[in-house]
């Protein structure tokens, strides 16, 4: 699962309550019913991994669901492989009721009792004469609901009219489903069946084997057995499902199908066309064809991101359906990065699976890796390389946090888990393999991963056995290197002193932990770091590699028979680490180097500007102005990372008074690109410009204030409202974003009044999106009672607090919000909109804060609370850690920012070229 949504996501819950005739699941044979078993007699339950002497061979579900319907019905039949003698056998199971349980053995048929644990995750079933070595079955008759209050387990979704449901098991949800061993390194095969009312279709992993008639009037599904798969990757789908065949995929020729809801094939046209020749790219790039039977993509409602389950690839529906005519680029290019990481995870995940969480990278971090890879050889006029530098930015910002995770944290309980999705395992994962594939060699890197690959298929793997695989085929022992990055927290800040004497010119390298202003220096760090720096050897480059062991390294420049004009001590980007130049490098490369430097070199120094100035080496006045001189460039990525440094000008750096001066300056250096790109986009202009306009033309407008662009964004969006198509694609939630910024009660009504009566999902998910844009407190305040309102979806509508978080105008009314009604908010009660399991995320909504009142009142509400809220404890210290980095940050550079302000002279801005 790709970290769009779902790390950070916040699965919010329904009130709406449904009806329908539930069926009874067929029983074959007669079996006792279950007594419950004294309290007293109860064996001891396991805390957080089920014991190893029984283990899965294989399941067979039944199960019986009316989409109409919240409850369903299961019978699981589990064949077992005994190691040792025991009187229970322990499965997970959550909410689910257990009406019969039967343990065979020898032909043998034993009445099981029924042991719950305190915590609810764990169901035993014990017998009164132990199970011998050997092989048994477990038979289990239950009931379990699918939500409307979350997007995990199985859930329900009313879409167009039609009821739904869909599952998302990824990482410990399966058990809400089906008693089973709910860890990934109980691979086995499965087997299902279900039973559903007359108009619905059942699909999961594999393909139907037949279809039959029920004397009630519904439809009987039976599938095929899957390959050997654990639990989490198990999915399905019931509801009135179209389908549009797309083109055989991979060398195998298998069957291809999108999976929309009734009457939606046209919107997968897209999906269709590209997902064949992703997975041919993939089967080219592993050497290793696609191994599973079907490649289903379906479209759920709601879903945050995506999911890779074999045989059936789930999306959330607005990634992956749009009108041709409502279609955009921007759309199209996130639908096929996912889609790359959905697939590549066919590989990294489905054929090789993690023995335990604490390998998640094993999955995420290679997907994530793999998305650039083959999207710069398919598609390479996306610039892949280079976006690549970016988000390996943003990873060095996630872990420049004393709280932040480990790629390879040691699970220890629930709550490691739930953490385990961030943006540590999937972007600081991918960002330290492309090191690693630059620091061996591409090729070597790719033999590798299919050492691993066909040593490991359809079984499960751990890190030593890719380390391993990586080392053979590298002809050394990477270990030492990749486990620097892989088992400890933080990155270096790598100094680089470029020395000329009499001798050869060299760098001289040192490196420590690269901390923000606000966050405290722990014990001394240091990593086995490759780093290749780039150098002028007269109008040519050339590079020197090295890796820095100790603290302090010296690399020779070979190549250089004078003091070189200009050094880069992180050529194309690639080292996972930030960079400051001493001395005469930085004036060097300033002076002579920029010029060189090529587009992933630019925009890696961008971003370890602003890092420096985030970490207080660096004024921020600085960092500033080179983001105004290169917020010029005709380059796309080069603007869109200028953006990137705009925090240093923050609202919450900064008193209200110079609110003003600060949307100057945005005006002032943006404006003149997005007056001139205009809301319509124009017939030939490149995809790099389609793609700019709604992001420069946001923040000139929104942020900016620039009066020409705040009419007409108004306009247009009055008209939108009336009319769809008054808008290009591209350009809506720019328009909206704008015209919400600037709006007054009269627009707030009118979307109000808009998004209560509005069916399609995508138009009303813009609309919640423009309400979530106000900054005036008391329209916000009235934004804020949908969430609660009768007939609104809350999994739509939460969304609106966070995004008043954001500001600094409205972030006490989105905090009193969350901290007044937090009890009917989150729960495991009926009456609770969003379930306990996203507790643990409610504290984000403080994350923004930039004061010390403001944090001592988001620990004092929060702390008690995360304590009992899945994966809280460490969501809430980054969260603190995050505030405290911000009020150290204003302390140390708001008066450099001011001077930056003060000191802008306002000069004929340069002819704009034309963007990349």
């Amino acid at each position: 699962m790709p970290n769009l949504l779902r790390p950070v996501a916040l699965a919010t819950v329904a009130l709406l309550s449904a009806c329908g005739a539930r069926q009874t699941p067929p029983v074959t044979e007669p079996v006792a019913t279950t007594a419950a078993a004294p309290s007293t007699a109860a064996p001891t339950p396991p805390t957080l991994r089920l014991p190893k002497d029984v283990r899965p061979k294989g399941y067979a579900v039944e199960l019986t669901l009316d989409p109409k319907a919240s409850a369903f019905q299961g019978v699981a039949e589990i064949g077992l492989d005994v190691s040792k003698p025991t009187t229970v056998v322990w499965l997970h199971g959550k909410n689910l009721t257990v009406k019969q349980a039967t343990l065979t053995q020898g032909g043998t048929p034993r009445e099981a009792t029924v042991h719950r644990s305190e915590a609810g995750d764990f169901l035993g079933f014990s017998v009164k004469e132990p199970l011998t070595l050997g092989t048994a079955k477990l038979r289990v008759v239950y009931e379990g609901i699918a939500s409307e209050k979350e997007t995990d387990g199985a859930f329900r979704v009313n879409e167009g009219g039609d009821w739904y449901v869909f599952t998302q098991f990824e990482p410990i949800d399966a058990r809400r489903v089906f008693p089973c061993f709910d860890e990934p390194e109980f691979k086995v095969p499965w087997q299902f069946t279900f039973h559903v009312p007359a108009g619905n279709v059942a699909v999961t992993n594999t393909p139907q084997l037949a279809e039959e008639a029920r004397p009630d009037g519904g439809r009987t599904y039976r599938f095929g057995r899957t390959q050997p798969l654990p639990s989490y990757l198990i999915a399905f789908g019931v509801g009135p499902f179209d389908f549009l065949e797309a083109a055989d995929s991979g060398q195998k020729k298998v069957k291809t199908r999108i999976i929309t809801p009734r009457g939606r094939t046209v919107e997968g046209t897209y999906a269709a066309k590209v997902t064949p020749e992703i997975l041919a790219a993939l089967e080219a790039y592993f050497g290793i064809p696609y191994a599973y039977e079907k490649l289903d993509v379906i479209a759920v409602p709601l879903l945050g991101g995506a999911m890779e389950h074999p045989g059936l690839v789930t999306f959330n529906s607005q990634l992956m359906l749009s009108k041709p005519e409502e279609d955009s680029i921007g759309r199209q290019r996130a639908f096929s990065e996912t889609q790359v990481h959905e697939l590549g995870h066919q590989w990294f995940g489905n054929l090789v699976t993690l023995a335990w969480w604490d390998d998640l990278w094993l999955n995420e971090s290679f997907a994530s890796w793999v998305t650039p890879r083959i999207v710069e050889s398919w598609q390479p006029t996306w610039d892949a390389p280079v976006e690549r530098v970016q988000d390996r930015s943003r990873s060095l910002d996630a872990d420049s946090l004393l709280s932040a995770r480990r790629i390879r944290q040691p699970i220890d309980s629930a709550n490691d888990i739930h953490n385990a999705f961030d943006g540590i395992t999937y972007g600081k994962g991918s960002a330290v393999l492309t090191m690693t594939e630059e620091w061996l060699g591409r090729e070597v890197f790719r033999k590798g991963i299919q050492r691993y690959m066909k040593k490991h298929a359809h079984a499960n793997a751990t890190a030593k056995d890719f380390l391993d695989a990586l080392s053979a085929e590298a002809g050394q022992d990477v270990t030492g290197v990749l486990s620097t990055f892989l088992d400890q927290g933080g990155a270096p800040l790598v100094t680089a002193t470029l020395e000329c004497g009499a001798g050869q010119p060299k760098v001289v390298l040192t490196q420590q932990r690269y901390l923000r202003l606000g966050s405290k220096a722990p014990q001394p760090q240091t990593w086995k770091v490759p780093v290749c720096v780039k150098y002028a050897v007269g109008n040519k480059d050339a590079k020197a590699c090295t890796v820095l062991e100790g603290e302090r390294a010296e690399v020779a420049l070979t190549e250089a028979n004078t003091c070189p004009a200009w050094v880069f001590p992180n050529a194309e980007g690639a080292g996972f680490f930030r960079i400051q130049l001493a001395g005469e490098a930085a004036k060097k490369l300033t002076k002579a180097g920029m010029a060189r430097l090529s587009r992933a070199e630019r925009v890696a120094l961008l971003g370890d500007v602003r890092a420096l100035a985030l970490a207080g080496a660096l004024p921020a006045s600085e960092a500033l102005a080179l983001a105004e001189r290169s917020a010029h460039d005709p380059d796309r990525v080069i603007v869109e990372s200028t953006m990137e440094m705009l925090d240093l000008v923050s609202t919450r750096l900064l008193p209200e008074s110079r609110h003003a001066d600060r949307a100057r300056f945005l005006r002032e250096t943006y404006g003149p690109r997005a007056r001139e790109l205009g809301f319509v986009p124009r017939k030939g202009e490149s995809e790099d410009t389609r793609l700019l306009r709604p992001r420069v033309i946001r923040l000139a407008g929104r942020d900016g204030a620039d009066p020409k662009l705040v009419a007409e964004a108004k306009g247009l969006a009055d008209k939108w409202l009336v009319n769809p198509a008054a808008v290009d694609p591209e350009m809506v939630d720019a328009v909206l974003s704008i015209a919400s910024a600037h709006g007054d009660a009269a627009f707030q009504q009118k979307l109000l009044t808009a998004v209560r009566s509005e069916k399609d999902r995508s138009r009303r998910g813009d609309m919640i999106l423009a309400l979530s844009g106000f900054v005036d407190p008391e329209l916000v305040k009235q934004n804020l009672g949908l969430v609660f309102e009768k007939g609104m979806d809350p999994r739509e509508t939460v969304w609106m607090a966070f995004a008043a978080s954001q500001h600094v105008k409205t972030q006490g009314v989105a905090f009193d919000f969350v901290t007044k009604n937090y009890d009917k908010l989150v729960g495991d009660s009926p009456d609770a909109l969003l379930p306990q399991d996203a507790a643990g995320r409610l504290s984000f909504v403080g994350r923004a804060f930039c004061g010390e009142e403001q944090r001592k009142a988001l620990a004092e509400f929060f702390t008690p609370r995360a304590e009992k809220a899945p994966g809280g404890p460490r969501t809430l210290a980054q969260v603190l850690e995050s505030v405290d980095q911000c009020v150290a940050l204003k302390a140390a550079q708001a008066q450099s920012v001011e001077s930056f302000l003060d000191g802008r002279v306002t000069h004929p801005q340069p002819k704009l070229q034309k963007t990349r």
